[in-house]
């Protein structure tokens, strides 16, 4: 099983399209996606604010600048 954590907040568009990015591979790989709102840790607030959306593929951390289709894939088992 492949797990995905998506760090995000509320109103950012950005973190939509990662997302819905996120779901294209749920028809071809088994995984289990974990969506954090990062504006309800304060802890999480300090580390990611600047930096969201932000993942977590099988434990290899993806921020916004370089999350792709093909980082994603390429993390995916």
């Amino acid at each position: 099983m492949n797990k995905i954590i998506l760090y995000s907040k509320q109103n950012c568009p950005l973190c939509e399209e990662i997302s819905s990015l996120v779901e294209l591979f749920s028809g071809e790989y088994n995984i289990d996606v974990q969506e954090i709102d990062i504006e309800q840790n304060d802890e999480l607030m300090r580390r990611y604010l600047l930096e969201v959306p932000v993942i977590l593929v099988n434990g290899d951390e993806l921020d916004y600048r370089s999350i792709t289709y093909g980082a994603i894939e390429e993390r995916l088992h």
